[in-house]
């Protein structure tokens, strides 16, 4: 439990400091009570697809729960095997048949949009802790869409927000949520 712990609470903090904080998305307060938070500590694609599998299974049987964040806690480190897990991750999703129910976002320390250089804060929209692929129900963003007033225009209004910010400051947001993990938790098993 500890183990997952060191992964799960710069997540739960980053969620709260910048995906909510900041409002990069505007419905994930309304989720807050309803999100999962889970650990994968496989390093191969091929067993990270069984984990990711295993989670599609539990929310199926759990509906009450809307979204999930897959804390990918080894293995993914490197940007572009990230990217590989994601591509085969959404070809999982067609291939078995959880397309329409479920879709992926994908969340990285490195994250860099295609076509945007590698420093522009516009990467911290899609910048987390750690490597994540967030599980969300389709029915519950089309809901939610449903009620926002011009969701189109959230990517454009976050990477305005990102840019005015700036990527120190929100690096800075990145590194305090790392920080946090260890002064926010006391592993019991130490003396």
């Amino acid at each position: 439990m500890y183990q997952d712990a060191e992964f799960i609470r710069p997540v739960k903090r980053w969620v709260d400091t910048v995906v909510i904080g900041l409002n990069f998305c505007p419905f994930a307060r309304l989720e807050q009570n309803q999100t999962r938070y889970s650990v994968c500590y496989d390093r191969k694609i091929k067993t990270a697809l069984v984990t990711l599998k295993t989670e599609l299974e539990y929310l199926q049987a759990h509906p009450g729960i809307v979204t999930s964040l897959l804390i990918m806690a080894a293995g993914f480190d490197d940007f572009n095997r990230y990217l590989e897990l994601v591509e085969r991750a959404n070809d999982f999703l067609d291939q078995q048949g959880y397309r329409g129910d479920f879709q992926l976002a994908s969340f990285h320390p490195l994250y860099q949009f295609d076509g945007e250089a590698a420093d522009d804060p516009s990467n911290y929209t899609n910048r987390a802790p750690f490597p994540v692929l967030h599980l969300l129900r389709e029915s519950e963003i089309e809901s939610a869409l449903a009620t926002y007033r011009q969701p189109e225009k959230i990517p454009q209004r976050n990477i305005t927000k990102a840019r005015e910010l700036g990527s120190q400051s929100l690096q800075q947001k990145l590194n305090d949520c790392l920080e946090y993990q260890d002064q926010d938790y006391t592993n019991p098993l130490k003396p």
